[in-house]
This record gives C-alpha cells, structure tokens and sequence, in this order.
C-alpha cells in the first residue's frame, strides 16, 4: 500500500519528540548517502537528494522558487518517496515542503542538545515557514522561557510571535538578548553579527544554499568549530565557514566526536539526505498507524 500525503496530512501526523528520536538514530545507524544532484536554473534552486537504510531507500526532488511566495505559492515544492529497497513498491508519496519544514527543525533541536541547550531567550530571525516548524519543534521538544522574532516584514514577525506568545523586535536587540538564535532567512547579507552576540550563545543557521548568507565572519571566528548537517554540502553550498574552522557533521557528534568550541556555539544546516529518509520513515510509522 502506498500512503500518500498532503501537506496537511504532513502537519498533522507528526510527532515532534518521536521524530527527532527517530532522526538521531538514523543519522548514527544509516550508510552515508550518495551525492545529491543539483543545480541553479532561472532563479531557482533544484535537488534530488538519495539516501538509504536497512530495508528502505528515499529520494526527494524538491526545488527552492524564489518567485513564489508573491504568486502565493509555498517557496519549496517537491515530492519526498519511500520505497522498500527489496521490492521497488513505494511506501509513501509525501509533500515535501511540510516534509522539509519538519526534518530542518528536528535536526536543529538535535544540533542544540549537541551544544548543550539549556532554555533560555530563543531568537528567532526570519518569520517564514522554516521559521515557524523551528518555534513549534524546539518548543514541544527542548522548550523556552522567552520568544524574540525579528523579521524585515514586521507584520510577519508580529503573526510568528504572537502565535506563539513571544514579542517583535529589532535585529540588534534579537542579537543581544538572545540565549539561542535561530536564523532562518533568504539574507545575502549576514543577519547574524558577531559583534552584538554575547558569549555562550548558541547559533542555527538555516540559510542555504549561497548567495544566501546569514553568518557573519566575526561569529565563525569566535566559534571555531561548526556543527554541520554535512561537511562535503557546506563546503559546497556555503561560505559561512573559514579555513581554520574545525567543521564535525551530526552523524559524527552523535558517536562521540566533539567540537573545540570558542565563546559561541554554531550550527550551519544547508540540507542532507539523511534527515529525509528520517522524515520519510517516521511518517510511514505514523501513517500505517494512523490508518
């Protein structure tokens, strides 16, 4: 049987908690996947992006649309497939925008407990739909004591915080205060300034791939090891880290492996295949068991 998935189907069926599990061990258990394939083409960014596990394998083709959101359309589309590696029948048809949302926030919380999160001020920059799954999945699983959202569309900003019972603010008073930032943005320009964040704070860096830039070089400096989702897709993809920069992927601080870090603490995600197959597993689990 095939379960095929709407984007609401998605939103509702997920668990948080079950999910960034689930995420943690395949990160520690499945092969390393294969390169994905992708490429810039009138504006736009595509992928497919393979990866597999004992008894499944998952592809995704998911495109980033710059364009989109004016013509009210959802920024990333795609498609998120589940087929069992010994039979070719595909198990699970998914959204992969929700899918996307979902698996970027799961491996975030997954990168904070890694740096030693301990509640606090969360600040979150950018309002957008990665934004949004980030708020929901760090609050049901690691929680918060204080919302900051700063948004360059401060009607936007205003709808997150008020949603989840934080306040609007600016971007420098975001950087000051914050215990945990989150930057989720489209920025060519750095959102996230080394000069304003204070010591211990731990950093999420959404953003991807270039020329979207959201970390400035004072913050890698001071950082000096990053936590990376992957070595060889930041490498690629990003120009958020520095050649002195000490970068250790999830998979590898999960077993063990640890970060010499500075006075802040980074995480830089440009996307891995890996944490699809996550997502597309735990929604299998929750749609067989959902009916």
């Amino acid at each position: 049987m095939t379960y095929r998935l709407s984007s609401e189907d998605v939103d509702r069926i997920v668990d948080p908690k079950g999910l960034v599990e689930l995420l943690e061990k395949v990160l520690v258990d499945a092969p390393k996947p294969p390169k994905r394939v992708s490429l810039e083409y009138e504006g736009s960014w595509f992928g497919v992006m393979p990866a597999y596990g004992p008894g499944y394998y998952s592809v995704k083709i998911v495109g980033v649309y710059p364009e989109n959101p004016s013509r009210g359309l959802p920024l990333v589309r795609g498609l998120l497939l589940l087929v069992n590696s010994r039979s070719g029948d595909v198990l699970l048809e998914a959204d992969a925008g929700p899918a996307t949302g979902w698996r970027t926030a799961a491996a975030t919380v997954a990168a904070l407990k890694l740096m030693g999160y301990s509640g606090g001020v969360l600040g979150v920059i950018g309002a957008g739909v990665q934004a949004g799954y980030h708020v929901r999945v760090i609050r049901d699983v690691l929680g918060f004591d204080k919302l900051l959202v700063h948004d360059k569309v401060e009607v936007k900003a205003e709808s997150l915080a008020l949603k989840y019972g934080g306040s609007k603010v600016d971007l420098r008073r975001l950087l000051e205060s914050s215990d945990v930032i989150v930057a989720a943005t489209t920025s060519r320009d750095p959102v996230v300034l080394g000069n304003f964040v204070k010591s211990g704070t731990l950093i999420a860096s959404i953003g991807a791939p270039k020329p979207v830039r959201e970390l400035d070089e004072e913050v890698v400096r001071r950082s000096r090891c990053l936590l990376v989702d992957s070595v060889e897709g930041v490498k690629a993809e990003s120009e958020e880290w520095g050649p002195a920069s000490q970068l250790i992927e999830l998979a590898e601080a999960l077993r063990g492996v640890k970060c010499e870090w500075g006075d802040v603490r980074v995480y830089k995600s440009v996307g891995y295949s890996l944490l699809d197959l996550a997502i597309a597993l735990h929604l299998y689990e929750r749609a067989r068991g959902a009916g």
